[in-house]
């Protein structure tokens, strides 16, 4: 296959949990052979590929006066993303935390919107630009909604996240990973950017492999943002699908997380910490809540070896 061939999105349906971790397997090709797969789990299949930022046009972090009279303007969203940021530099400040890149010039150039709304007008064609990858990540990390998605370099652990997410949920609706092939951004998909975070100054961020994607967009004084906000349209509007969903039902969501503690994966070693600890014995007990038999038995994907018969004599 070409380097710049595009090849088929596609979403495979599994029916177990066996079935979905094979899928999910590294060892599994599920591109060319030069691909390089990230993932993402989501609690419900149906779930877009859109930030939580955007998935409403009435976030309260766009809650400006300003921003609420001109809610669709990309302009004024800007705005208020920005002072979003400002905000969070400044409770930062009140927690004796520094942020990455920090200092009097970054604050004055880049966090205070009336100051560099004009430059933003004027120079930059789309938002975000570079200089504020650094803090969104560190503010999407913990917990801030930006336009960053989150990524593992690791299949079990979106599976993990996935499962998880559907402990909590009810009904028949199915959980997904999220496979995307980076091989062709940006050179290919220039609005898409792979941002890195470095282990060494989160412990979380190490342990998860942990990485995001972000979606820049078009936009212009008076109008909305142009292109779009979801992932997946942006990559059809390109006319490339490199990108595969895998889903299976919520019901398997108990022995996933079995799956999973069995290669490694638990709260305990995504969140190195006492409340990692604590986390992974609340998922412990809630995969025995939803079992069917009150010792969990039927967690385990594989039936426990049986002792052989003995003979009678």
């Amino acid at each position: 296959m070409r380097d710049d061939q595009p090849t088929d999105g596609t979403e495979h349906d599994a029916s177990t949990a066996k079935e979905f971790w094979d899928l999910i397997s590294p060892l599994r090709n599920l591109f060319d052979f030069h691909a390089r797969p990230i993932y993402r789990g989501q609690g419900d299949a149906e779930w877009k590929l859109t930030p939580s930022i955007l998935r409403s046009n009435d976030h309260h972090i766009y809650s400006f006066p300003m921003t609420r009279v001109q809610s669709e303007d990309s302009i004024t969203r800007i705005f208020a993303e920005i002072e979003s940021l400002r905000v969070f530099a400044q409770y930062c400040d009140t927690a004796g935390l520094r942020i990455p890149g920090d200092s009097i010039e970054f604050r004055d150039k880049h966090l205070d919107p009336r100051r560099v709304i004009d430059a933003i007008v004027f120079q930059q064609p789309l938002w975000p630009s570079d200089q504020y990858f650094e803090i969104i990540a560190l503010a999407q990390h913990h917990g801030l909604p930006t336009r960053l998605l989150d990524w593992s370099r690791s299949s079990y652990v979106a599976a993990y996240f996935a499962a998880i997410q559907a402990l909590r949920r009810t009904g028949n609706s199915r959980l997904a990973v999220w496979v995307l092939n980076t091989e062709h951004i940006p050179h290919l998909l220039p609005n898409i950017r792979i941002i890195r975070v470095p282990g060494s100054n989160n412990a979380n961020v190490a342990a998860q492999g942990g990485l995001f994607t972000l979606l820049r967009q078009e936009y212009k004084r008076g109008m909305p943002f142009m292109g779009p906000a979801c992932l997946s349209e942006y990559l059809q509007a390109c006319g490339r699908y490199d990108l595969v969903k895998i889903t299976v039902p919520n019901s398997e969501a108990p022995k996933i997380v079995d799956l999973c503690e069995r290669h490694g994966v638990t709260a305990a070693v995504l969140f190195p910490d006492f409340r990692g600890a604590a986390q992974a014995t609340l998922d412990y007990f809630a995969c025995l809540a939803r079992s069917q038999w009150a010792d969990g038995r039927d967690i385990r994907v594989d039936p426990p070896l049986q002792a052989p018969a003995k003979s009678v004599e």
